[in-house]
């Protein structure tokens, strides 16, 4: 999770129910293979839900943060905040 690229990733998923594979790619500007090998790593740890399927013919890859995605993510950006605010006082 601590890699700046999975952080990118995790922070644009949270602000969304899902996304498509494309748009994420798009928005995070990286490489289709960059973003597969991110994803991949993140869906190994059980932080992010990919589906794929057909919709009119084309594949379509969807993501999202999965339940215990969010939550882990949350709890880090948490403890992050904790240590900005005593890096602050």
């Amino acid at each position: 999770m601590h890699s700046p690229t999975r952080l990118a990733i995790l922070g644009a998923l949270r602000q969304v129910q899902q996304i498509n594979f494309a748009d994420l790619q798009a928005s995070l500007e990286l490489s289709t293979a960059e973003l597969s090998r991110q994803l991949g790593i993140l869906e190994k740890e059980e932080l992010v839900d990919i589906a794929k399927f057909r919709e009119q013919r084309r594949a379509v890859t969807r993501v999202r943060l999965s339940p215990a995605g969010r939550e882990r993510f949350d709890e880090y950006l948490g403890e992050l905040r904790k240590v900005v605010r005593a890096e602050i006082e």
